[in-house]
């Protein structure tokens, strides 16, 4: 919808300007009279019609009907906003002018030229932007002529710019007549801001008592006739309002104090700030300068700026800015140096540490030491086990670590019956080494008996030792075959129970003869 809008308006206002007909427009001719050696502004306003009483029309009630009378167009004074379109003098489709340029201002009711050339002439209509059905037909077309002043020997040529003490009484010359000597001045027409100051015709413009309104721009007219015709020729002057000279030294507002706590590696900014009363022709200066051990140098630092402007005065601040505070930013003094035509002001600064900083940061630092090293104690407290097995285990003191070898063969050799329970984990792990020692110690004492139990299938490791080999082949096995094997009576319990030893006061057991047959049948393979 947002751009069917935008399609709309550009149709309709193209329309609009293509449909523009300028031959009803009232027509005024201005020329502008410009010097080359000094830069010089002019405008235009749109200045339509002062609006006029309707006239009457009577006619017959059998007389034919006639068309309605033209109705007058709005005045100057109830005009706010105004289009401007521009037609070159050597000829051209009409344009509208819809933004600023280097040359050319629009100010709503008014076009102003910021240079002087002779390419700015052309004719300029303006009508007004927001229109009724009455205002379609109401416009202006203003004829400029742009020309050089053709007599330079004028030695004082009425200034462009003029400068008003308020509360004093003063008038305003206009420009265009400044060199015309003896000349008797013609009738002038005076307008500030836009604005018709019809009571107003001569030359110069009498002010009574010069206030804060009488600033702005006044534009002076008188009419010209040669044999080309009759034209306006039109000057402008700016005009500011002032008070007088000031009589003092600028006045420093910062720094305020002559020494500044500062912290020790932090950035840091100093602002120069000064008071300068008015001068007609103000020309301030506002630096920074440094002094060390006798020497005072200028600190580079960006243009001031402008803080706050009055009539009576202006505050310009100048800015210096520090990356970090060093050490030796502490022996120097920075001096904020102020200066008008009547003299100069300085203010100067010491930088000192702050010393409530550092102890701050030293109790900081001991507090935190000290809440980390009862952290520490609760937790070493707490898992102090852990902690002491962890040390033994970093510095290879652990008594259980050297011994566990010696404990098993021990155990090995006070047993009578060693049972080992075969799995994949167990042929494959360190812990093999438990059945290699039991293997060599049957080998050496007959009362020992070994019993295999096959928990489950594996397949015989390549580094499994010699020993254990053979010993898997002539050992007795027991085979453990899941829930089968699990109640009390089952075949797996009586074959263990079997091999278990028995007493027998009588005589020797058949079963240690099997086992004495067993080792050395196992020694001899």
């Amino acid at each position: 919808m947002l751009c069917l809008g935008w399609i709309f308006l550009w149709f309709v206002t193209g329309e609009r300007i293509k449909g523009f007909n300028i031959s009803g427009c009232s027509i005024k001719n201005f020329l502008w009279m410009y010097s080359a050696e000094s830069a010089e502004e002019f405008v235009l306003f749109c200045d339509l019609a002062e609006p006029q009483k309707p006239r009457s029309y009577h006619r017959h009630p059998l007389s034919p009907a006639q068309g309605p009378a033209r109705r007058p167009c709005r005045g100057r004074e109830g005009l706010s906003d105004a289009q401007w379109y521009l037609q070159p003098r050597e000829g051209g489709a009409l344009k509208e002018i819809t933004s600023n340029q280097s040359h050319l201002l629009l100010d709503k009711t008014a076009l102003r030229f910021l240079t002087a050339e002779r390419s700015h002439a052309g004719s300029y209509i303006c009508r007004p932007r927001m229109r009724s059905r009455r205002d379609e037909a109401c416009c202006v077309k203003m004829v400029l002529e742009v020309q050089p002043q053709a007599d330079l020997s004028c030695a004082h040529p009425v200034p462009r710019t003029r400068y008003l003490r308020l509360g004093s009484t003063d008038s305003i010359h206009c420009p265009s007549l400044g060199c015309q000597g003896g000349a008797r001045s013609p009738e002038m027409t005076w307008y500030q801001n836009g604005r018709l100051l019809s009571a107003q015709r001569s030359n110069p413009l009498q002010l009574d008592v010069i206030y804060d309104y009488h600033q702005g721009t006044y534009a002076c007219d008188y009419t010209q006739a040669d044999g080309a015709g009759s034209r306006t020729v039109r000057a402008v002057v700016q005009v500011k309002t002032i008070v007088r000279n000031t009589t003092l030294k600028p006045d420093i507002l910062e720094p305020v104090k002559d020494t500044l706590e500062v912290e020790l590696g932090k950035p840091l900014t100093l602002n120069c700030t000064a008071r300068f009363g008015f001068e007609e022709h103000f020309k301030p200066v506002l630096r920074w300068y440094s002094k060390d051990s006798g020497r005072e140098l200028e600190i580079p630092t960006k243009e001031g700026r402008r803080v706050k402007a009055t009539v009576e005065a202006e505050v310009i601040q100048r800015t210096v800015h520090l990356e970090r505070v060093a050490q030796s930013d502490l022996h120097k003094t920075f001096i904020c140096f102020a200066q008008n035509s009547l003299g100069n002001s300085t203010q100067p600064l010491q930088l000192r540490g702050r010393k409530g900083v550092v102890f701050l940061y030293v109790l900081l630092g001991t507090v935190a030491a000290l809440a980390g090293a009862l952290a520490a104690g609760a937790l070493l407290f707490t898992y102090w086990i852990e902690v002491v097995l962890l040390c033994r285990t970093c510095q290879d003191k652990d008594e259980t670590l050297g011994v566990y070898t010696e404990d098993i063969v021990s155990i090995i050799k006070k047993s009578r019956r060693g049972v080992f329970i075969l799995s994949p984990n167990y042929v494959n792990g360190p812990s093999v080494f438990e059945l290699q020692a039991a293997v060599s110690l049957a080998l050496d004492d007959q009362t020992l008996k070994l019993i295999l139990v096959k928990f489950c299938p594996f397949q015989e490791p390549e580094s499994l030792p010699d020993l254990v080999r053979k010993a898997l082949r002539v050992l007795p096995t027991v085979t453990w075959r899941g829930l089968k094997s699990a109640p009390p009576n089952s075949r797996f319990w009586t074959r263990l129970r079997y091999h278990m030893p028995m007493k027998n006061p009588t005589g020797l057991p058949w079963g240690h003869l099997r086992v004495i047959s067993r080792a050395f049948s196992l020694g001899r393979q």
